[in-house]
């Protein structure tokens, strides 16, 4: 029978050492393995978001050379993801479908990578949660946008404070908390005009804009997107000024200028297409939707808004397809199709409750209620206007007809 100094002498004279510590290392590799497996099965045809698999592949190397410390060191291999941060924000908004779901294994899989001790640069955190705003997953964007928050601050880095700021701030305007919104945004905007960041104090005046415009304010919304023009016009921001413009024609269609409202949405759809911006163009033909149907002409108006929702399918931009559904419900509506005008209300509105746009579940809310008392069933409509009253009183806002999307950054 063996004694402890006989074990002893058989664990350093023999390779059951070397068993032991090949178990070890494979039980802690093995996970970190099958989660880069996700990152080799994706299958995009854009060679930069291709880099990815490689670069996490390799950042992994060298964990087969770690035991308890398990990946410490192998956020220092990272930096090839790093470098296409800036490339993956230009590629986001002409993403299919498809390639945004295979992005959605990226971000799972990066917070997979955190619990083996991988950091990712802030701005790499930044970009993921552009990525599932855009998707409609607002909760897992305000993870992203607070996780790379709090990076920026502990890196003393004020830019990334507040782009972080200001991302957060629209994430709250989706969820209704419009007093929070504001102050997130006027934070941004203090650090952005400390640095003299223009760019970014543009940005943070035109969500201020936003801000004020869904509270009914349209002077001080005004105000400020005539501000936030007249520094993107001096800094050359082509995307920020055919944002600004298209955001002073909401004010314009509300007051009932209709002519001035489609030159500025014009104008700002012409600089979208010069510039690529295909999210923003789908935000300016859906602006002149509503306006040709003001005008009462339901055929120019369901034309825009299908073309709209046809590109905001495309780049997976959820909060701005249930928008388009809703619009094309009201024309429905106008048309006397009551059925298809129903259809379409109770699928935008499936869809503003999946991604938590409060502002946008009211309209819907309000708009299938109005449509209920049309069709006869009083008590069902008038339930559902209710349930919409209840929600603007909730976030403070007046509910002004048609659903306009402004531009923010």
């Amino acid at each position: 029978m063996l004694n402890r100094n006989s074990v002893t002498i058989l664990w350093w004279t023999v390779p059951f050492r070397w068993i032991f510590w090949f178990a070890t290392i494979f039980a802690s590799v093995i996970g970190f393995f099958e989660v880069i497996e996700n990152y080799l099965s994706i299958q995009l045809p854009i060679d930069d978001i291709q880099q990815i698999p490689a670069a996490l592949f390799s950042s992994g190397v060298g964990v087969i050379f770690l035991t308890n410390e398990k990946i410490l060191n192998a956020h220092k291999n990272i930096k090839n993801i790093d470098s296409l941060s800036e490339r993956l924000a230009q590629l986001e908004v002409s993403m299919t479908p498809q390639q945004l779901r295979e992005l959605e294994k990226i971000e799972q899989t990066t917070e997979k990578l955190a619990e083996y001790g991988v950091d990712l640069d802030p701005w790499h955190e930044n970009k993921l949660g552009k990525l599932a705003r855009l998707a409609g997953r607002n909760e897992d964007a305000q993870r992203h946008y607070q996780k790379s928050y709090d990076d920026f601050l502990r890196l003393n880095d004020e830019k990334g404070q507040a782009q972080a700021l200001n991302d957060l701030g629209n994430v709250e305007r989706t969820f209704g908390n419009l007093n929070d919104s504001a102050e997130l945004h006027n934070q941004s905007l203090q650090i952005r005009t400390k640095i003299v960041d223009n760019k970014g104090i543009s940005a943070s005046l035109n969500n201020l804009g936003i801000i004020a415009r869904i509270r009914g304010d349209l002077a001080e919304a005004e105000r400020l997107y005539r501000e936030s023009l007249a520094i993107e016009r001096t800094i050359g921001d082509r995307q920020g000024e055919g944002q600004s413009l298209g955001n002073i024609g909401i004010i314009a269609n509300i007051r009932g200028d209709l002519a001035e409202a489609e030159r500025l949405q014009r104008e700002s759809l012409a600089i979208k297409r010069e510039i690529g911006d295909r999210q923003g163009e789908a935000y300016s033909l859906n602006n002149l939707g509503l306006i040709a149907e003001t005008r009462g002409d339901l055929a120019e108006a369901e034309r825009l808004h299908r073309e709209s929702l046809a590109i905001k399918r495309e780049i997976g931009d959820r909060q701005g397809e249930a928008s388009s559904l809703n619009n094309l419900g009201s024309i429905a509506k106008t048309r006397g199709d009551l059925a298809e005008a129903e259809r379409l209300y109770r699928e935008s509105l499936a869809i503003k409750r999946e991604i938590g746009d409060r502002q946008g579940e009211a309209t819907s809310l309000k708009d299938l209620g109005e449509l209920m008392l049309e069709k006869g069933d009083i008590d069902t409509g008038k339930k559902l206007i209710e349930d919409s009253h209840l929600i603007e009183r909730e976030i403070g806002i007046p509910m002004i007809g048609g659903e306009f999307f402004e531009n923010f950054d």
